[in-house]
């Protein structure tokens, strides 16, 4: 068995507080997200392989953070983010998703943005990298914006002190 290597600035409190639901058709893949995920200390972690099993685990479970992979059709990966981006509970419509995706071009990009995803992490990906992109979750939440045409993250990354910053200048 390999080490799996990363940090965390986080208190391993805060991840086991957590309820994390990963949306991966590939045991493989689901199963690595799972092992970093343990090892973060993350106990509550609910599994699905297609789309319909992950809006079945969002109606039964309070989950605080999403995982979802790009996923085949008919309820892809982007289908499944506009499904709980447009529920009828605002506790649904915050859930952070972190989209895993092998799509690197700006119009791939650019739809999952549209679609209301909080994060993208590229395949492949190490487990620092998936860490980092939990903790940006975690750290920097980002309020969810309701337009006639949008409704997901704020688009418009704050940095701490940036505010700040710019007042200086």
């Amino acid at each position: 068995m390999s080490h799996i290597s990363f940090t965390t600035t986080l208190p391993l409190e805060t991840y086991r507080q957590l309820g994390v639901l990963v949306v991966e058709d590939s045991p493989h893949m689901a199963s690595m997200l799972r092992i970093i995920l343990n090892e973060l200390g993350v106990t509550r972690i609910w599994s699905a392989r297609s789309g319909e099993d992950a809006l079945g685990v969002f109606s039964r479970h309070s989950v605080d953070i999403s995982v979802i992979d790009e996923l085949e059709p008919p309820l892809d990966g982007l289908s499944i983010v506009r499904a709980i981006r447009m529920a009828e509970t605002d506790d649904l419509q915050r859930v952070p998703a972190i989209y895993l995706t092998t799509q690197r071009s700006r119009e791939e990009i650019i739809a999952a943005r549209d679609a209301g995803v909080t994060e993208i992490l590229s395949k492949p990906f190490s487990a620092a990298q998936f860490v980092a992109r939990l903790e940006t979750v975690l750290k920097r939440p980002r309020p969810i914006i309701k337009s006639e045409n949008f409704i997901g993250p704020d688009r418009r990354r704050r940095e701490q002190g940036a505010t700040d910053e710019r007042r200086k200048g």
